[in-house]
């Protein structure tokens, strides 16, 4: 009797791991699209734009980097600021670090570059993962779209959500290839003040 009630005791526990993991999934989709939701009626020349001071905007997304991770994640912060909305440039950084290394090779690289570009800003973030084909990343921003075959849990808005935090900065956003030309990059070009 023993026995089956410690066995009994062991799948709870387990169940309990596979509720709480599926919790947290339904809650990332939901602040997701409660994300989009406010988004999506904002318009660009009605954003309040501050002076975000980059150096300590990476040292933030370093330290917030889940432990194990940060090891695979280089920055380089060329850049002392950029004028924009502080807590979407934060989820947009942490959408972009997040998918490179959740969908980057195991154990592999991830940079996150800020370097002055053409009167403004680009920002940078490639991995050296399997990568995303051009006819794929042509649908990357496309809302609920995944890439098939990745193997990882996910709701398909991050780039979504990138993608509109880049329109109401007037900021360009562009997929090509990650680290010595493997993987994936995505930039941000933010234009000057």
């Amino acid at each position: 009797a023993g026995v089956m009630c410690a066995s009994r005791v062991c799948g709870a526990i387990s169940g309990l791991g596979v509720l709480r993991d599926e919790v947290d999934r339904c809650t990332a989709l939901v602040e997701s699209l409660l994300m989009l939701a406010r988004l999506d009626p904002q318009q660009p020349d009605l954003l309040v734009k501050e002076t975000v001071d980059l150096p300590a905007e990476f040292a933030a997304l370093a330290a917030s980097t889940p432990n194990g991770q940060g090891g695979r994640l280089a920055l380089d912060c060329q850049v002392a600021t950029l004028q924009a909305q502080p807590v979407l440039l934060r989820s947009a950084l942490r959408n972009l670090v997040d998918n490179a290394l959740r969908y980057g090779a195991a154990g592999g690289r991830v940079t996150v570059q800020a370097v002055p570009f053409a009167g403004g800003v680009r920002i940078a973030v490639r991995d050296d993962g399997p990568g995303v084909s051009p006819e794929e990343r042509a649908r990357l921003t496309e809302r609920f779209f995944r890439v098939l075959g990745s193997g990882q849990t996910g709701s398909g808005l991050g780039l979504s959500i990138v993608e509109k935090i880049a329109v109401l900065h007037g900021a360009t956003l562009q997929f090509g290839a990650g680290l010595d030309g493997a993987g994936l990059g995505v930039t941000l070009d933010f234009p000057g003040t």
